[in-house]
């Protein structure tokens, strides 16, 4: 195994500092030439026109018993918001005297595609927590998510304890190469938590203002596998300064976006089409991918893709705090939960899609042998001509979509055939302006059958 202290001496703080030298933030990075490239974070050395810092400062690693020293300023040579990685180069000293520097310690990069379940890691940076120094913790590798617009291992999940502020830092294996990057959403590390409103914490089957918020930041456990750094390698290694200037986050509105439920498959074709469409997947599945189409959308928007089983998220499974990259419009965009590799467990997977905190859409495919389809005859046994007709497995965080399609109606009296998995399901039903008239919780549609709608009371 390759030696700790070596590694460590690789590691550096990256320090955004202004034009009288004081800090704004700080962020990890690791050497990965002997003449000054850093890899990190986009996120840690992107600049703004409004809030934005005079220069990048490296800290180096003497020993790690001791802080840092600031010794040089550092160029962007190469960035991608998208990835949330980015190349610097070592320019200068201090007082911006220019130097070319060609014996600093340096990891090697290793191939993360080699990277398996349960494998060692450990991960070195400069925490926003826990004092001065450089920080070392350990763990195993708990998973993969793979993403549309990316790769099929768009995030290496850990279960070692990984604090903001370690942010671009190093996760290297057993023969101490860097194989991920350390990585989380927001531009700043000073947060301990990132707390989001993703889960029904209230019981009331609505995930809305009125549930308390779950964290899922702050504490990383995403790393960006190095693979996915190999062409800003290239870039970075020509020496060419880049902007890193983003634009400002605003407010969006999300009422101009349009997300349609998600659609699910066990597998995404090498076009990003899915694989065969289901409703349901046996007991043994490794992976199950959901697609949806959209439009209105803006490239740097944050959105979650949350995916809950039996109603508990699953932050191993979802894409928290993302940038959107795919666009304003297209179609068949993916996430997926499992990789392929490992079974999942049986139960109702609940896909919800987020834009700017506000959910758009959600829909559940089930995994296990026990699901089976079933017809159903939805009988409408109200006063109201119902357009809408949801159906949620119970303890599930969010309404489904409408059963009925666009242009199905049922009339008082009336009813229609529907399909659907055969389970314990929550049940609404709205009329032509999507006025609730029917709410009704845990319906036993196991075997199928009359589901007869009756008023809400």
């Amino acid at each position: 195994m390759a030696d700790t202290d070596t590694i460590a001496r690789s590691v550096v703080q990256l320090i955004a500092v202004d034009a009288d030298g004081n800090g704004l933030w700080a962020g990890s990075g690791t050497i990965i030439s002997a003449d000054g490239l850093i890899l990190t974070n986009a996120h840690v050395v992107a600049n703004s026109t409004t809030n934005g810092y005079e220069a990048i400062v490296v800290a180096i690693t003497d020993s790690a018993d001791s802080a840092p020293t600031a010794t040089y300023r550092a160029d962007v040579v190469a960035f991608d918001p998208g990835l949330d990685l980015a190349v610097v180069k070592v320019s200068t000293d201090l007082d911006g005297n220019a130097v070319a520097v060609s014996d600093l310690p340096f990891l090697p990069i290793g191939d993360s595609d080699a990277v398996g379940l349960g494998d060692h890691l450990r991960i070195f940076g400069y925490p926003s927590i826990g004092g001065d120094t450089i920080t070392f913790t350990e763990g195993s590798v708990s998973g993969f998510t793979s993403e549309a617009g990316i790769a099929d291992r768009a995030w290496v999940k850990t279960d070692a304890t990984i604090a903001g502020g370690n942010s671009g830092g190093t996760a290297v294996n057993d023969a101490g190469e860097l194989v991920a990057v350390p990585t989380r959403a927001s531009a700043t590390d000073g947060d301990v938590a990132d707390c989001r409103v993703v889960q029904d914490t209230n019981g009331d089957n609505i995930v809305d203002e009125n549930d308390s918020c779950i964290p899922i930041g702050g504490f990383i456990n995403g790393l960006r596998p190095a693979n996915l750094a190999t062409a800003l390698i290239e870039q970075g290694r020509l020496g060419e300064v880049v902007s890193s200037t983003t634009e400002q986050p605003v407010d969006v509105d999300t009422s101009g976006i349009t997300l349609t439920a998600p659609v699910f498959s066990p597998d995404v074709t090498p076009d990003n089409q899915p694989t065969e469409l289901v409703q349901l997947l046996p007991t043994g599945t490794t992976k199950v991918c959901g697609f949806f189409d959209y439009s209105g959308m803006t490239d740097g928007t944050t959105w979650d893709a949350a995916w809950s089983v039996d109603g508990e998220l699953n932050t191993d499974f979802s894409l928290l705090a993302q940038s959107w990259i795919g666009g304003a419009e297209g179609t068949n965009w993916w996430v997926c939960a499992g990789t392929g590799e490992k079974v999942l467990p049986d139960g109702a997977y609940e896909l919800s899609l987020y834009v700017a905190e506000d959910l758009l859409v959600s829909n559940t495919v089930f995994v296990g042998s026990s699901f089976a389809l079933v017809n159903l005859n939805v009988v409408n046994n109200t006063p109201t001509k119902l357009c809408y007709v949801r159906l949620s497995p119970q303890g599930a965080q969010n309404w489904g979509p409408d059963e009925l399609g666009a242009d199905v109606t049922i009339e008082p009296g009336a009813s229609v055939p529907l399909t659907a998995v055969g389970a314990v399901y929550d049940v609404l039903g709205a009329d032509c302006d999507n006025t609730t008239v029917v709410e009704m919780y845990g319906v036993d549609l196991t075997a199928g059958g009359d589901l007869s709608l009756t008023p809400k009371t």
